[in-house]
């Protein structure tokens, strides 16, 4: 054995575990995020806790929020489910209508052809003189009424397999067409539950509101909620150091300032630093939308958090690295989970009013190692 060879296979032999052992463990990893889930559960738990009447409809609020976000991802599935029916329907009457195309094209073939071999058969005096010739040209004459033959059977085939193939086609469309009915039920069925669940909710506000006035001033309530937020960011941030970076080909967060994906496409309504009740201010901005839009990642990065927080609703926390994060709150249905990698404008959620909102939109936020930062210099021009 040369003497290279040998120390190329001891040096593979010392370094191949070391690389090993570099290598992120997908089953680790995924147990660490188990882990993390359970840990932001009880956080979650023990921030959302309160006391007595107000703690009643908190716990019956957070129950109507919960209840529309999993109304919400049913109509989206549903949704998604009509769109490919009917794209599976639209293909299935281009088939039919191209076998109808190819069956009448072949009728009339076959007309023709029909036509052709009788006039042969039949005219004597055609076949007196086509026969009257030499034996080679006779010989021809045989061999194309043959051929004729053949083609007209040919035909025949063709047409009866299409027709058969249309009935086939014809029937699929009409169990499609079903599903497509039943699928339209379900959703209405699904749209009018969200509506009573909203309605529902809206009392339960108006309630908690009143409780929360009769104990707290607005603003002492929104530093309380301010203050449960920074200890979810912060008891993230530890949770999450001990999992790999998984940048690949993307960008740094820090250097995306002034080109991050606008969450949702509507106006600005609440503004960075503006005045929210007495002293308390806004940490983000709110971006008004219609009920039910979706809500985009605004960079690539992972969920570090998906779940109802008191004061900010169904919440979605995104970890970009480099210390930073983006937060999305109020949203009407969550369509991801703690762990999952998003790519930058990736559907997140969708936009509602959970927690204590009163219109419909996203609230957003960007943070730099817990510390919040003006979200509207980091977003492109639209």
């Amino acid at each position: 054995m040369p003497t290279r060879f040998f120390i190329t296979i001891v040096l593979c032999a010392l370094y191949l575990p070391a690389l090993i052992a570099q290598t992120p463990d997908e089953t680790a990893i995924n147990a660490q995020l188990e882990g993390i889930k359970s840990r932001l559960g009880e956080l979650t738990s023990a921030l959302n806790s309160a006391r007595g009447e107000e703690a009643k409809l908190l716990t019956e609020l957070e129950r109507q929020d919960q209840l529309i976000n999993a109304q919400g991802k049913l109509i989206r599935n549903t949704e998604n489910n009509i769109a490919v029916t009917e794209q599976q329907m639209a293909a299935l009457g281009q088939q039919i209508t191209g076998l109808k195309d190819s069956i009448a094209s072949q009728k009339q073939q076959m007309a023709e052809l029909l036509r052709l071999h009788i006039y042969i058969s039949h005219d004597r005096f055609l076949k007196t003189i086509l026969l009257s010739q030499d034996n080679r040209s006779a010989d021809i004459t045989q061999h194309q009424i043959k051929f004729l033959q053949h083609r007209l059977y040919g035909l025949i085939e063709n047409i009866a397999q299409q027709i058969g193939q249309l009935s086939q086609i014809q029937r699929q469309t009409e169990v499609k067409n079903q599903q497509l009915k039943s699928q339209q039920n379900e959703l209405q069925m699904a749209q009018d539950e969200l509506m009573a669940q909203k309605q529902q909710r809206a009392q339960v506000l108006s309630n908690l509101r009143t409780t929360i006035a009769e104990y707290q001033s607005e603003s002492e309530s929104l530093n309380q909620d301010r203050e449960r937020l920074n200890q979810l960011l912060s008891e993230i941030s530890q949770l999450l150091d001990d999992l790999p970076d998984d940048l690949g080909q993307n960008a740094q967060f820090s250097s995306l300032k002034g080109r991050l994906v606008k969450p949702l496409g509507g106006d600005i309504i609440r503004r960075f630093g503006s005045l929210r009740a007495g002293h308390s201010r806004w940490d983000g901005i709110v971006v008004s939308g219609q009920s039910g839009q979706v809500i985009k990642a605004s960079a690539y990065g992972r969920v570090a958090f998906a779940d109802w927080l008191r004061g900010y609703g169904l919440l979605v926390v995104i970890d970009h690295g480099d210390d930073y994060m983006s937060l999305y709150g109020h949203n009407q249905s969550l369509l991801v989970e703690v762990g999952d990698w998003v790519q930058s404008g990736q559907d997140i959620a969708t936009a509602g009013q959970s927690g204590n909102i009163s219109q419909s939109g996203v609230y957003f936020e960007i943070r730099k190692q817990a510390k919040p930062e003006n979200p509207e210099p980091w977003l492109k021009s639209s």
